[in-house]
């Protein structure tokens, strides 16, 4: 961070390059934004041809302007603002926007103009946002200098957005529903300031409580990681991220590659930074309204009060969709129900308090199911039947969420008869929302935050020493990049990963039977035979593998069968020979696999294994290196999990330490040998106590760039 961004954002004099006279123009927009928007500083229109616009002096050009200059907000033809740089140099502006459209979204040739005003803004040491933005407002000085929007209202909340499009829309929206900002910035194409050093400077100022970002993409993952990850520490830093969809995603050697596209990868840099995603650009704004009002559930015990029976299924049903269960509520506080309700209530959760439940039964009920330490939040809903005060209602509801230390939300499922009631609420630091699933989605939202923060507390990844089999590993992969070989094959993989750690089960690789025979007297049966060939990645699709080996004879037929259907399946393949391994049964079959992407650098994939993986897609993903914490985190989020914790009919439970300590030996490996592109070990065998890795496979590559986001700025050994 070349110095910091105070003068881009609180500037005592602004240049207004192409301002006009032209109020279809964007130059006239902003001026006329900034002029009329109550900003306290000097502001100085520049244009060749005017001499006066809304009663300023118009200067020709930045250098004639006498006074010194903050910021140069900036709206002329792309392809004049290199030359202009050397104006704003020359002046010794700090900062500027740079409004202009045509940079490297154009291709090429804006590329070059794009790369031309970094160089330019380097030389003379200015701060820039943009190319291809709106501008930003600082509701703090009342500064709107954008063309986009109408001066925001004044509030707690700092919205970053890559879009322009999007940016006008939410805060046109946001107007309409009364939601302010501290700061809004259109951050643009990012030539110059990116996301993490925009998030950790409007995270250390006071006046802001919640971040919320819309995000197309990342240019620089690790500055994100090392900015955000202290930001979201002490405040939430809420990102909808576009383009989940992976379209011409290249071919992978590994399952790995195959499956994790690039939004992966997004979350699992959000993960261990400590940030929120939603799906939708709306759940930003619905949960910055809820965490600024109420505290962060603790845990995800939920409970519903509503007046109407739909609506508490609805609510039911979005629980089922998120895989969480409704709280249960204790024995005393059914008890206590049971004396202040009608006699044909839910009796259980959704609490039913039937349709002519007055304001006084809404809050006994609330009361009670508050001071319960099986609820970690209360969602309250009400419906505007005959009987029903919205108005009184709101204020007992009013009057217990004051008292409580739990989140309280409220659905006001109406329009007209519950204004009055919604506002009072709202005006009392109440949330409320328009349907039971908004308001379940953004408090589990809480939780999740919550748990996301205190994981990332504890994630403290260890930079240790080379590993003790580093030097016998290296001579290993040197061998194979200086054979100009890239592809391992199973037993060659199996050679490195155990010698790291990771348990494999006994295996030999021979092109004369007669060794494996001897390995068979040695290990004993049953066996199974594998091609060893680095053009077969897919053994069985080839018909390279048999299984329940158990004679010597069998050896000798199944031998010389892979051997035929190898070169069948790939004439010209490479065959080193057969595989011969001890047969292993398990209870569960899991993948652990790696791979590299050029921007976020290595990374780790866990799930279920087998033949299915890619079918099944039940995998998590995290950046390297992996700690403990977010490694367990990895196993926690897959389906798979719920089997190995708690067993399954006559399959015994797994110790997920041992499992954890794979994880942590591979991202070892990793770190030590960023020549790994991609691996897999698939299946891994899990029976009991018995952890084996049966297959694997392994891609070097020779050229190494970027090994790891979290550390990729640490030298020296790791």
């Amino acid at each position: 961070m070349r110095n910091n961004l105070d003068k881009l954002f609180f500037p005592s004099s602004i240049a207004v390059v192409g301002a006009t006279d032209k109020k279809e123009k964007v130059g006239y927009a902003i001026f006329k934004n900034i002029i009329s928007g109550g900003f306290k500083g000097k502001v100085y229109p520049v244009n060749k041809r005017l001499d006066y616009l809304e009663g300023y002096k118009v200067y020709h050009s930045v250098v004639e302007i006498p006074d010194e200059v903050d910021l140069a907000i900036i709206s002329i033809p792309i392809r004049y603002v290199p030359e202009l740089f050397d104006q704003l140099g020359k002046k010794k502006v700090p900062a500027a926007v740079v409004i202009s459209a045509g940079g490297k979204e154009v291709g090429e040739e804006g590329r070059k103009i794009e790369e031309e005003i970094k160089l330019k803004a380097r030389k003379y040491n200015i701060r820039f946002l943009g190319p291809n933005c709106l501008g930003f407002s600082n509701t703090i000085i009342n500064l709107n200098a954008n063309f986009g929007i109408d001066t925001p209202l004044k509030g707690e909340t700092a919205f970053v957005s890559q879009s322009g499009a999007l940016f006008t829309a939410l805060m046109d929206w946001a107007l309409e529903q009364r939601i302010g900002f501290s700061y809004a910035v259109s951050i643009g194409n990012m030539a110059d300031i990116e996301f993490g050093e925009l998030i950790y400077y409007l995270g250390k100022k006071k006046e802001v409580k919640n971040i919320l970002v819309y995000m197309e993409s990342l240019t620089n993952p690790h500055s994100f990681y090392k900015a955000v990850k202290e930001i979201s520490l002490q405040k939430p830093v809420v990102v909808t991220k576009s383009g989940r969809a992976e379209t011409g995603q290249r071919a992978a050697a590994s399952h790995t590659g195959a499956i994790g596209g690039k939004d992966f990868l997004y979350t699992a840099l959000f993960d261990r930074a400590g940030v929120l995603r939603t799906d939708t650009v709306l759940q930003l704004f619905d949960i910055t309204d809820s965490f600024s009002k109420q505290s962060l559930p603790k845990g995800d015990k939920f409970v519903v009060i509503t007046n109407a029976g739909g609506p508490g299924v609805m609510a039911a049903d979005e629980f089922d969709r998120l895989g969480i269960k409704a709280a249960q509520l204790s024995e005393k506080t059914l008890m206590q129900l049971n004396e202040i309700l009608p006699p044909v209530w839910s009796h259980g959760n959704p609490v039913d308090v039937i349709g002519d439940a007055s304001p006084e039964r809404y809050r006994k009920t609330l009361e009670i199911i508050s001071k319960d330490n099986n609820v970690d939040g209360i969602i309250v809903i009400i419906t505007p039947q005959f009987m029903t005060k919205p108005v009184e209602t709101a204020k007992s509801l009013i009057e217990v969420t004051k008292k409580s230390d739990k989140p309280v939300y409220c659905v006001l499922m109406g329009g007209v008869k519950l204004k009055k009631a919604r506002d009072m609420l709202e005006s009392s630091n109440i949330p409320v929302f328009e349907t039971p699933e908004e308001a379940v989605n953004t408090m589990y939202s809480g939780y999740i935050y919550n748990r996301k923060r205190n994981l990332v507390k504890q994630d403290n990844f260890l930079l240790n020493k080379k590993h003790p089999e580093y030097e016998n590993v290296k001579k290993i992969i040197e061998h194979h990049l200086n054979s100009g070989k890239t592809v391992l094959t199973e037993y060659q993989t199996k050679q490195i990963i155990s010698k790291y750690g990771i348990p494999i089960n006994e295996t030999v690789s021979s092109n004369n039977v007669e060794e494996i025979i001897s390995f068979a007297r040695k290990v004993g049966f049953p066996l199974v035979l594998k091609i060893d060939s680095p053009d077969i990645l897919h053994k069985t699709e080839a018909n390279c593998v048999i299984t329940n080996i158990y004679t010597e004879d069998q050896i000798v037929r199944g031998y010389e069968e892979i051997l035929r259907n190898g070169k069948k399946y790939k004439k010209d393949a490479v065959i080193y020979g057969v595989i011969a391994e001890k047969q292993v049964e398990g209870d569960y079959e899991l993948i652990i696999g790696s791979s590299h992407d050029d921007l976020f650098g290595q990374y780790l994939m866990f799930g279920s294994g087998g033949i299915f993986v890619e079918a099944l897609k039940d995998v998590s993903f995290s950046l390297v290196p992996l700690s403990e914490i977010f490694a367990k985190e990895m196993i926690i989020s897959t389906k798979i999990y719920n089997l190995l914790e708690k067993g399954f009919r006559n399959k015994k439970p797994v110790d997920i330490s041992r499992i954890i300590n794979i994880l942590m030996n591979i991202s070892k490996l990793l770190l030590d040998f960023p020549q790994i592109k991609e691996m897999d070990i698939n299946p891994l065998i899990v029976k009991g106590e018995e952890i084996y890795a049966v297959d694997g496979r392994m891609v070097l590559r020779e050229k190494i760039g970027n090994n790891s986001v979290l550390i990729s700025d640490i030298g020296g050994d790791n």
